[in-house]
């Protein structure tokens, strides 16, 4: 384990509300990992603007220093530097945030301060790096180029959100935790148990450790459901579909946190073969593909019924030689996850 001291991360990010008679609000992030924008009193960030919709958008907190905006369905759409969002979108230090008429600017705090608060102390943040036994899932959303050109901005921006919405509650409600965004796709993450604490090892597992990843495949086939309930919503042109990739491995997790907020992320090539993986479930024409690993976990704690899993060598970009993966199409899934 590695400890190394952040001060400067003790300056939350804020945004500035701009109001219409010239005044100026300022509202620090600090505290949660969410704040909803909108119209109604129970908002973290309240925008008293007839052209906001009553839960306009939403400012979430991923790992150190990272936010993004995620326009939740809005009438009125949400605009990043007068660039409407659909996706969710990183934020930069200075960006500008248009909601409605409400004009807000984005300020990401300690990667903007150079120098420490005055009151804070080196102790305040750490940043520790330990190695864990995690899963990553990584889920993305197919043929989200084609959406862009089929759909009206205005629904885009209202299926895309409500879907991030919708999958990061569900990553949530099976116990993982949304690592970051890419694009149309989400990573989330499972913490298993720290390797200190798994004595040597025997293939992913040591011997007395039980890894969960039943969870994980739980919450992928909810996630499957949940966009299934969204294509019968609204009127797409073709439903939306996904693909879904897991790998259970070791991995560095960086933990930043203070008294107030502990956050993680996970690094290495345990989560570069989870996006491998989910890449291949295109040229495998699967639902989901799992790795060795994960299947090895996943064997033992559904029995037979883990046959539901065709599996083939393949061909991972970046490695030189040949994986063996685990695929099926979702509705197997369903079927063996059922109570």
């Amino acid at each position: 384990m590695s400890v190394t001291s952040e001060s400067a991360a003790t300056a939350a990010p804020y945004v500035i509300l701009k109001e219409p008679d010239g005044s100026q609000r300022k509202h620090i992030l600090s505290g949660a990992t969410a704040w909803t924008l909108g119209r109604d009193e129970d908002n973290a960030i309240v925008l008293s603007d007839p052209s906001v919709s009553r839960q306009h958008a939403l400012l979430q907190y991923l790992d150190n220093n990272s936010i993004y905006l995620i326009d939740l369905g809005s009438r009125n759409g949400s605009f990043v530097n007068n660039r409407r969002v659909s996706i969710p979108t990183l934020l930069q230090d200075g960006d500008h945030l248009t909601l409605g008429q409400s004009q807000l600017e984005f300020h990401s705090g300690s990667l903007a301060s150079s120098e420490p608060s005055p009151a804070a102390k080196p102790s305040d943040t750490l940043v520790l790096q330990t190695r864990w036994l995690i899963s990553v899932a990584v889920v993305d959303v197919r043929g989200y180029g084609q959406l862009t050109q089929q759909l009206d901005e205005r629904l885009l921006s209202q299926v895309m959100g409500d879907w991030f919405r919708r999958g990061g509650d569900i990553i949530q409600q099976y116990g993982g935790t949304v690592d970051k965004y890419i694009g149309d796709a989400i990573m989330a993450v499972w913490f298993h148990v720290p390797q200190a604490n798994t004595a040597p090892l025997g293939g992913v597992e040591a011997p007395g450790i039980h890894l969960d990843v039943k969870s994980v495949l739980q919450a992928i086939a909810k996630l499957f459901q949940m966009t299934e309930q969204l294509n019968g919503e609204f009127p797409l042109p073709s439903p939306i579909r996904l693909g879904a990739g897991v790998n259970t491995g070791s991995a560095i997790v960086r933990q930043v946190g203070n008294n107030t907020r502990q956050e993680y992320t996970a690094l290495g090539d345990t989560v570069n073969l989870a996006f491998r993986i989910e890449s291949a479930t295109r040229t495998l024409n699967a639902d989901l593909a799992v790795s060795q690993d994960t299947y090895t976990c996943l064997a033992k704690q559904l029995g037979q019924a883990a046959t539901c899993f065709s599996h083939q060598a393949v061909e991972l970009k970046g490695y030189a030689h040949r994986h063996q993966v685990y695929y099926c199409d979702v509705r197997s899934l369903q079927a063996v996850l059922s109570p």
